[in-house]
């Protein structure tokens, strides 16, 4: 077996997804651009719906970091229904 490592944890986790968000509101700016340059509606309609895909990454990001808090004397399960919470704030939206 060979010495190579992957790092899997929490922090290998955090640079994906913000890697996701980058390339979001990169692609949005594009779009934009482009619908403008070209006339295109249905251009600059799917870059807003590429932006609020980055805003789901960003909600997602905050309740993993929130999740990852560890239990307290007022929080007794933690802060592990945060992640729900966000899954519910993207149902929501759809």
């Amino acid at each position: 077996m060979s010495g190579h490592h992957h790092d899997h944890g929490a922090d290998a986790g955090d640079k994906r997804i913000w890697w996701a968000i980058l390339v979001n509101v990169l692609l949005t700016f594009a779009q934009i651009a482009g619908g403008i340059v070209s006339g295109s509606l249905s251009l600059i309609a799917d870059a807003i719906h590429n932006f609020s895909d980055a805003a789901s990454l960003v909600i997602a990001y905050g309740a993993r970091r929130i999740a990852r808090r560890p239990s307290d004397d007022t929080m007794t399960f933690g802060y592990v229904r945060a992640e729900i919470v966000a899954a519910l704030i993207w149902r929501l939206s759809r």
